[in-house]
């Protein structure tokens, strides 16, 4: 039986369960490692998506995300990258293989028999097919029938995603259009709030030029998709379109001009970053319908959405108007999983901001809530994030990877997911993996109102790291945003401060100080109370102390 495997510079001793690089032991985390083993145990063959997920995580939901950083993880581990891919080489739409030159030693099968990490009559592709993981028993929820949209469009938003139109003179390239629809309706219709028609409905009106709001007649929605692709021999441009039926206003417009070098990943990235810009765009339509109705003719669906616009300003009075809509909302419909969530939501962030004494309560209450909104809908993705985000702030990092987890499968264009799970990746001591969650989301919502909160934590990621020159110039990226609270002039100021910079650091703590005037360095411990890093929390007090704030 094997014992070791060797390539390159390295090693891999399964009796000590350990990576040496030229006998020096490499510090890598446990996923990481048996992943490496799977991979280099199965060097002459390709290894699936799926199988590595069977073997190395059991089956279990993961994200793409959650996959990817254990890839990269590997990766820089043995010295390699997803430019050079010296070991772990990527086939896309395949999986991964090892190509190193690998050696193994035997050893006697007594000693294996406490060793083996991963067997060695591992899950293959084969074995897969027969068997099904928990993602692929979600129902499918691109399968909805016009006439279950027609019914729904009165109390629910509903869109129609048209065939994107081929531009290109090559008609072989109407499959890449095809597959560019599929897969934003796929992503489209992951969020629960949202009804998305069938292709099977859409379909009939493929090459014709129709008014969208004959098309929101036809097939009871209220807004409707359109796009084209125009693909060249090594580029591609894709423009989309959103319309509201009714009115035929534009809401939301864009085009993307890109290199055609893989052509595959272009058609999933395309169809979730336009999935990600159509949803908050719709949600500020489905706003501002709601605060148009009167107040008597609210139903649940509208006091989530005027809730949803209160709580938004971020403001203790947005909080308590956010709250009273949503409680109403579930008096209207008690088992509106959504209203149970955002009441969950409401808790989280008020217990960011209210004082330290009523923090235990808002938590214990956020948890519960959220716990309550899942049970009613475990297919929510907003439901699974409010929950790790509860999670993660009582300091239960293990259980909210998981929700998040469930939340970015469940909708892998949900930008709050990724920055949820980056936050909760830097409080549970892998920042690196955090920094490439907070970057994805910044990219799948560059025009998040929020989008100061993104840069702020990927300013905390580079404190972590004790790299303070790029945590200031993350955190100066949070100031320059409109939504901007204190946090991010604190945070700018203690690594300004632990850089050398005192006077910007003076200068930041003094606009931090004019926005609120009793920050103190008690202050920031407090507000750190979601932080399992004690070191991290004494060495912004300190950064914050040479900015010239006060103790108490």
């Amino acid at each position: 039986m094997v014992l070791q495997y060797r390539f390159s510079d390295y090693e891999i001793d399964l009796g000590q369960h350990e990576l040496r690089r030229l006998g020096e032991a490499v510090h890598i985390e446990p996923q990481v490692f048996d992943l490496i083993v799977h991979l280099v145990r199965n060097h002459d063959r390709i290894v699936s998506k799926d199988e590595l997920i069977e073997t190395v995580w059991n089956g279990r939901i993961i994200s793409e995300a959650a996959l990817s950083s254990r890839i990269n993880g590997a990766r820089r581990a043995l010295g390699d990258n997803g430019n050079d891919q010296l070991f772990i080489r990527t086939l896309h739409k395949r999986g991964f293989r090892f190509v190193g030159d690998v050696h193994a030693i035997d050893a006697p099968k007594a000693d294996m028999e406490t060793a083996s990490l991963v067997p060695d009559d591992a899950v293959t592709p084969d074995d897969l097919s027969g068997r099904l993981s928990v993602s692929a028993e979600v129902p499918r929820l691109d399968d909805v029938v016009s006439e279950s949209i027609k019914a729904e469009a009165v109390t629910r938003s509903s869109i129609a995603v048209m065939p994107f139109g081929n531009m290109s003179d090559d008609p072989e390239n109407d499959y890449f259009s095809y597959g560019l629809t599929e897969d934003i309706i796929r992503l489209l219709a992951r969020n629960r709030w949202l009804s998305v028609i069938s292709r099977h409905s859409t379909v009939a009106f493929q090459g014709r030029t129709v008014d969208a709001r004959e098309i929101g007649e036809q097939l009871g929605v209220r807004y409707v998709l359109v796009g084209s692709v125009r693909k060249s021999r090594d580029a591609v441009r894709i423009t989309a379109e959103l319309v509201r039926a009714a009115d035929r206003k534009q809401l939301w417009a864009d085009k993307y001009d890109l290199k055609l070098e893989y052509i595959f990943d272009i058609q999933e990235e395309m169809a979730r970053q336009i999935a990600a810009t159509i949803e908050p765009e719709l949600s500020k339509v489905e706003q501002q319908l709601a605060a148009r109705k009167a107040p008597e003719s609210l139903d649940a669906w509208d006091c989530y959405q005027r809730g949803l616009w209160n709580f938004w300003r971020f403001t203790s009075p947005g909080f308590d108007s956010a709250e009273a809509y949503f409680q109403r909302a579930i008096s209207a419909d008690p088992n509106f999983a959504r209203g149970h969530g955002a009441l969950s939501y409401v808790n989280l962030q008020r217990a960011f901001v209210d004082e330290p004494k009523d923090r235990p309560a808002r938590l214990e209450a956020a948890l519960r809530q959220a716990r309550d909104a899942v049970a009613l809908d475990d297919l929510d993705c907003f439901c699974h994030c409010v929950l790790g985000r509860a999670l993660c702030l009582t300091h239960q990092n293990d259980e909210a990877l998981a929700a998040l987890d469930v939340a970015l499968e469940l909708n892998p264009s949900f930008a709050q997911a990724y920055f949820a799970q980056g936050f909760n990746l830097l409080w549970y001591g892998r920042e690196i993996e955090a920094e490439t969650l907070l970057d994805q989301a910044t990219m799948l919502s560059p025009r998040d109102s929020h989008l100061w909160s993104f840069h702020h934590v990927r300013s905390w990621t580079h404190f972590s790291l004790g790299e303070y020159e790029i945590a200031a110039e993350f955190a100066r990226r949070a100031t320059r945003q409109p939504n901007v609270t204190y946090q991010a002039f604190a945070s700018l100021a203690a690594s300004l401060g632990l850089f050398g910079e005192q006077a910007q650091a003076k200068a930041a703590a003094a606009e931090l100080l004019q926005r609120k005037p009793n920050y103190s360095l008690e202050t920031a411990r407090q507000e750190l109370f979601f932080c399992n890093d004690r070191g991290f929390i004494d060495r912004f007090v300190e950064g914050l102390r040479v900015a010239g704030i006060a103790r108490a």
